[in-house]
């Protein structure tokens, strides 16, 4: 039975937790951006996962719009896994919703707590910590791959109820609409390089450089992959990130990330 996983990630934490997925159940990884342009996706997968990092108490728009470009996802067993910072809030019901909207059915869904990297509020927390999350999500992945071979029915891990109506239902909604232009707040600043790096990590394409120094377009997924791989640490958002520690996950590197 042929299995695919389809993923995105800014800083690598959900690309870590489906590569581990797929070697235990012998998936083929793909990335989201790599097949987003498509008018359809077409799959032959018996066995679809989806795997993406929540953003506000919810999905990152670049999720939404793939599972829309899936074709015929009837008679096929999905799952999620959302890897957040804060909380999952009701991500994964959220996604069960637009999937069922698109002819399919969310059969399980699962979340990962991983490092957060919204920089505008905090730096990196300390390595020691992450390492704790990391051992975690080590002990908890072989309990997942056994769901997912076992096309387990019926796992949807969320907050609580208060929080997914003041985070999901109210915040999120909010929110949503305005995220593609939530980028006119990051700059470069003196210590860019021009390295290009910044442009090469986006998922979708939404850096140019002009005189070579790095300019937004207006359709951001708020991913902070820009941010967070800058080897310079040049790149900026707001007032509060200069001097914030950066983070991404060791077990990622560069070249994973470029389409």
């Amino acid at each position: 039975m042929k299995t695919e996983i389809y993923y995105f990630t800014g800083t690598g934490n959900s690309l870590v937790v489906a590569r581990d997925i797929a070697a235990q159940i012998e998936g083929e990884l793909i990335s989201i951006p790599s097949v987003i342009d498509q008018d359809t996706i077409q799959t032959a997968a018996k066995v679809i996962g989806i795997v993406f990092p929540v953003y506000m108490c919810g999905l990152p728009l670049i999720v939404k719009r793939f599972v829309k470009k899936i074709g015929n996802l009837q008679d096929r067993y999905i799952f999620a896994i959302a890897t957040y910072g804060g909380m999952p809030g009701a991500t994964i019901n959220m996604l069960g919703k637009v999937i069922a909207k698109c002819g399919g059915k969310l059969a399980a869904g699962f979340t990962v707590c991983m490092p957060g990297n919204y920089t505008p509020m905090y730096g990196a927390i300390a390595e020691a910590r992450q390492q704790q999350m990391f051992a975690a999500w080590h002990q908890k992945a072989p309990t997942i791959a056994e769901d997912i071979k076992a096309n387990r029915q019926g796992v949807k891990e969320n907050s609580n109820m208060l929080t997914n109506i003041i985070f999901s239902d109210i915040i999120y909604q909010l929110a949503a609409s305005h995220i593609p232009k939530m980028d006119k707040q990051f700059r470069a600043d003196e210590k860019c390089s021009r390295c290009g790096i910044c442009q090469k990590v986006c998922p979708v394409n939404n850096i140019e450089m002009i005189d070579g120094k790095p300019a937004w377009k207006g359709h951001c997924e708020q991913c902070f992959a820009c941010l967070q791989w800058c080897p310079e640490q040049a790149i900026q958002y707001g007032k509060n990130t200069t001097g914030r520690k950066r983070y991404h996950h060791p077990e990622v590197k560069i070249s994973d990330l470029i389409k």
